[in-house]
């Protein structure tokens, strides 16, 4: 079977062309990995260095989306349910995700299947995944642009699933930690998600899905040499990705970030901006993945703990040399520029949510901390050029959400 398998899936014949460079969500903030703070503050300026991305008011608040018996809820609360859960250094580490990646035999890859093998492909998959309890599912070629951006604000999907492309599915668990994304680069992407820095839970929850997708009557591309086979070759093998999205801005105020993201890249780690792959790190906001190839899970939590339980000491102390202050004074100006200001950048909106957030940890206040990570995650992130009333709306929602919360 796994030999018919690998027939099936000529990896030659349809290995992956090298792939166009993904959308750069954050293209014009800056020329280098992490983007350094403003000084000047105008707004104006700001929005013509960084037009393409942003970061919209929740569409369709409190709606609901049908599609055939099934619903997707898509209120941001439900959406990321998850990250409201009380978790070990969440000050630092705002979310831990696994990844996992698998194929069908007898079919193409997602890139090279024809429209009636993406619906075959997806009718399979629904079946088997709302059995294994995954009951909130939507079509995204359904949604608007507006509502895809928003999944992707909210790490359900990828930017690569914005553009609007037949028998793309998303499917999630009541919680929204649990999700699976079908006919990306991949016939089926799992994702498990957890707030704060939680390895036992991932390794748990992994565990238990791994078994789920093996019971499961399917049969996936796999070689006994080269193990899980996927569209990308450097996914080959367990098809296993762990993530870290970190917040790191005292780090990166103290000028200190490029030496620990160099240090993690001599671990074999990949960092990233909050988007993914094209995007930039700012204000601190920074993605930590590291590839499983053939490695398990737990061999990837090793060699990651020591070293990242160092990088959350450093941060921690970084941050006592952040002036209060001069802090403040620069709330103030955000403030200010919230107030008067029609439209907003996305250099300014994400630097206003990171100094919400470090004035909350300074105060040892969770709950704001807690709402300005939910806030980062309700951004609707839209490929360049993004619509033009994105900026205004982007302060409208700003102004609206951070002042139902109090702002003192």
């Amino acid at each position: 079977m796994r030999q018919h398998a690998v027939n099936q899936h000529d990896y030659r014949r349809n290995q992956v062309e090298p792939r166009k460079a993904r959308v750069d969500i954050l293209s014009r903030v800056g020329d280098c990995l992490v983007a350094p703070r403003e000084t000047n503050h105008a707004d104006n300026k700001q929005n013509q260095r960084d037009p393409e991305v942003g970061l919209l008011p929740p569409a369709h608040a409190g709606g609901i989306i049908p599609c055939g018996r099934y619903t997707w809820v898509m209120t941001p609360p439900q959406t990321a349910h998850w990250l409201m859960q009380p978790a070990p250094d969440r000050d630092v580490v705002i979310s831990g995700r696994v990844r996992l990646a698998r194929n069908l035999v007898h079919y193409p890859f997602p890139h090279r299947a024809s429209e009636a093998q993406l619906h075959a492909i997806a009718q399979t998959l629904r079946d088997a995944l709302r059995a294994a309890g995954l009951n909130r599912e939507v079509e995204l070629s359904r949604l608007s642009l507006q509502d895809r951006a928003r999944l992707v604000g909210a790490r359900v999907i990828s930017p690569a699933l914005l553009p609007e492309l037949p028998h793309r599915w998303a499917l999630m668990d009541e919680t929204g930690g649990v999700v699976a994304v079908i006919n990306e680069e991949d016939h089926l992407r799992l994702q498990i998600t957890c707030a704060g820095w939680q390895p036992q839970v991932l390794s748990e929850s992994l565990l238990a899905w791994e078994r789920a997708l093996n019971r499961m009557p399917l049969s996936w591309a796999r070689s006994p040499k080269l193990g899980y086979l996927a569209a990308s070759p450097v996914n080959l093998g367990s098809g296993l990705r762990l993530g870290l999205l970190m917040h790191l801005m005292g780090l990166q105020r103290a000028r200190q970030i490029t030496r620990w993201l160099e240090a993690l890249q001599a671990l074999g780690c990949h960092t990233r901006g909050l988007y993914g792959e094209g995007s930039l790190a700012f204000e601190g906001y920074v993605q930590i993945s590291l590839l499983g190839r053939r490695d398990p899970l737990d061999e990837l939590l090793a060699r990651l703990r020591g070293t990242l339980r160092t990088l959350i000491d450093a941060e921690r102390e970084a941050r006592i040399a952040i002036g209060r202050d001069a802090l403040e004074e620069e709330w103030q100006e955000l403030q200010a520029t919230l107030r008067h200001s029609e439209s907003l950048s996305l250099g300014t909106t994400l630097r206003a949510l990171a100094v919400y957030r470090m004035r909350a940890m300074l105060d040892y206040h969770d709950a704001r901390r807690d709402f300005a990570d939910a806030l980062l995650f309700e951004a609707a992130v839209y490929p360049p050029p993004e619509p033009e009333h994105a900026a205004k709306e982007r302060a409208d929602w700003l102004r609206r959400r951070l002042g139902t919360a109090g702002t003192a």
